[in-house]
């Protein structure tokens, strides 16, 4: 039987001299692996819409071509009719379940949290003044991120939980 290995996920994967207390930097350690859970996450989700909307896409091109093509040979005009028609449905669909929308959501819900995990980092080599301000900070980006995003699918989380492991300083 296959084994499998879990990724170790850490604020300080590398050992350095940090300015932050111990308290804190345990406090900001869980936000890391919250926050690098939620990346790994998104970013699973911008790979598949991107995915379904250029399968859809180019299944819809490639259907009209085979009508444009078709349709100057044979002279039967119900293929050409099927397949424009079946073009036009998957265009539609993919109009409908708004891949590229979600796409753009996606891809901003992953760089958003990939800037807070680099920011979480620099805090913990440079210090802030005020730990609170910084929090309150970082709790907003995840509000502004979670309105505008579609929610994650259980899949991921369970592919996360299964290829990452957090382990507290």
């Amino acid at each position: 039987m296959k084994k499998s290995i879990r990724t170790s996920v850490c604020l300080l994967d590398e050992h350095f001299t940090t300015v932050v207390e111990l308290d804190s930097l345990k406090r900001l350690d869980g936000l890391y692996a919250f926050y690098h859970k939620y990346w790994w996450c998104q970013r699973q989700m911008f790979d598949h819409h991107k995915l379904c909307n250029a399968i859809l896409n180019g299944l819809a091109l490639l259907c009209v071509a085979a009508s444009i093509v078709l349709g100057s040979v044979w002279k039967d005009g119900y293929v050409v009719v099927g397949l424009t028609a079946f073009a036009t449905f998957l265009k539609g669909w993919n109009d409908f379940k708004k891949y590229s929308f979600k796409m753009d959501m996606s891809k901003f819900a992953y760089t958003t949290y990939e800037k807070t995990l680099t920011e979480l980092r620099n805090y913990v080599m440079v210090g802030v003044d005020e730990l609170d301000g910084f929090l309150t900070k970082m709790q907003t980006l995840d509000d502004v991120v979670t309105d505008f995003t579609p929610p994650t699918y259980d899949r991921y989380v369970l592919d996360y939980d299964t290829r990452f492991h957090h382990v507290p300083l």
